[in-house]
């Protein structure tokens, strides 16, 4: 290589050098004022947002804002220049009216040094300054019956709803056409309620009341169930709620007031107390409550039905069981199915009411029994541990014979009017009402022999005779003695 061309080498390789140096710190440069030059950045209220100033306050950051030279905002179209300043990094517009609804925003500014340009920014924000509307269509006049409480109203779409009960709060948003449903999880009892709907602008309305809850049906407790010794006892239950109740009682499937005593006595056996309650959001429970009265050892001293224990009943089935109303085996001192059933049949016999209850009349008809004698023109009364009583009487002559056999006594008539009887002898007569002149006395006891009865006579010298027209005649005192001590069912046997 020759030494020209060699000096040319070198020559171009040290400019070559030189250049990337110059190259390097051009690009240095470069960087150095392109970070430095003016940008724009973020505006308040930004791209889409709301704001609930009538003349806001809008701003948008300047990168560099000394490098500014010029700027220019309009606002839907019209310019606001005389509203605008730039202070420090920031181009504020203050002092602009703006109707509700939605704007535009254009921003023009120049910076100025090597790499300064044109800068655009255009964005739209809303105005609203109006409450949003709100209005609550749950009903929250009353009780609620549920813990999970549902809230539904209407109010501005895209609006946020807040609901707080007590301590209890629930957050929605609202639907686009402004419906809104809450729910919260409550407790029983009673709270303060607010219903708070804030729009995107940050305009909020409220609208409160109360919040009752009740999702518990009421606690029904019984003071006294099981087995009672008194024929009256004082029935009592506790109602308990978190609101008031409507109870409604029973005692054997009529009405009965808690807290007092049954007017009458109660049948010996298993009663039912019945308790309704109902509070105000309309939970209700129902509960029975079983007692068991067992008030005497005694016959006849209380009414004895299904369910009755003890001495008395015992005493009772044996006089089934002599009746051959009941097996023997079946008299266990507990008035059970086969014991009511005994009763029925008995009750039909006897033409009384059939309800398998051993009430006063069904008890007295089968613990008493009456025994006339035609031939010594007596009547005697027999009675369950107790002396026979006998009380003299007229019969019936011989032409108008008193029937013989076994019967019973079908019905008692306090100061009867006399009838004719479809007969001869009556004939014409006419029927005569209570008094002194009435052939049956003050008391008629009527027999299941058609036309036949024992009664009260106005011709006491007739007694101990057989001069009757069929009945039995006594004197009118014993009469009245007689008909307080026999029942509607009571055996009748008449000899001869």
């Amino acid at each position: 290589m020759s030494r020209a061309r060699s000096r040319h080498t070198r020559a171009a390789i040290a400019a070559a050098a030189l250049g990337a140096v110059g190259l390097v710190a051009g690009v240095a440069w470069a960087g150095v004022s392109y970070a430095s030059s003016p940008h724009l950045g973020a505006a308040t209220p930004g791209a889409g947002g709301w704001t609930r100033e009538r003349a806001p306050k809008l701003s948008i950051d300047v990168g560099n804002g000394e490098r500014i030279s010029t700027y220019d905002v309009w606002i839907d179209g019209e310019r606001v220049d005389e509203n605008a300043s730039l202070q420090g990094d920031r181009i504020l517009v203050t002092g602009v009216p703006l109707k509700d609804g939605r704007h535009t925003v254009k921003v023009r500014a120049k910076g100025n040094g090597m790499f300064a340009g044109d800068l655009h920014r255009s964005w739209t924000f809303s105005v609203d300054t109006k409450v949003p509307k709100l209005r609550l269509q749950t009903p929250i006049d009353g009780y609620i019956r549920w813990n999970a409480v549902t809230l539904q109203g209407v109010t501005e779409p895209g609006a946020q709803v807040t609901a707080d009960a007590g301590e209890k709060t629930a957050r929605t948003t609202a639907r686009d056409d402004g419906l809104f449903t809450v729910e919260l999880d409550v407790p029983d009892g009673t709270y303060p309620l607010a219903i708070t709907s804030r729009d995107r602008a940050g305009n909020s309305t409220r609208t409160t009341g109360q919040l009752r809850v009740d999702a518990t049906s009421p606690q029904v407790t019984f003071a006294r169930t099981g087995v009672v010794k008194v024929a009256r006892p004082r029935l009592d239950a506790t109602v308990a709620d978190t609101s008031s109740t409507k109870t409604t009682v029973t005692l054997d499937n009529r009405r009965f007031r808690l807290g007092t005593r049954p007017a009458a006595p109660l049948a010996e056996g298993v009663h039912w107390l019945r308790v309704t309650a109902t509070d105000a959001a309309g939970n209700t429970t129902s509960r029975t409550g079983r007692i068991l009265v067992d008030s005497t050892e005694r016959l006849g001293k209380a009414v004895l039905w299904a369910g009755a224990r003890g001495k008395d009943v015992k005493a009772f089935q044996h006089r089934l069981v002599d009746m051959k109303l009941l097996p023997k085996p079946r008299a266990t001192g507990i008035y059970n199915a086969a014991t009511i059933r005994a009763v029925k049949t008995f009750q039909s016999d006897r033409a009384m009411p059939v309800d398998g209850i051993a009430g006063v009349d069904t008890i007295g008809a089968m613990t008493t029994r009456i025994v006339i004698d035609q031939s010594s023109h007596t009547l005697t009364l027999y009675r369950a541990g107790q002396k026979p009583v006998s009380f003299g009487v007229a019969v019936g002559q011989s032409a108008y014979p008193t029937p013989i056999g076994t019967g019973s006594v079908i019905v008692k008539v306090v100061d009867p009017t006399w009838v004719p009887p479809d007969s001869d002898w009556a004939k014409g007569a006419l029927p005569i009402p209570p008094g002194p002149d009435n052939p049956l006395g003050t008391r008629w006891i009527g027999l299941s022999w058609p036309s036949v009865g024992i009664h009260g006579t106005n011709d006491p010298a007739s007694i101990g005779y057989s001069v009757s027209h069929g009945c039995i005649r006594m004197a009118i005192p014993d009469v009245e003695r007689l008909f307080e001590m026999v029942y509607v069912g009571t055996s009748v046997t008449i000899t001869a």
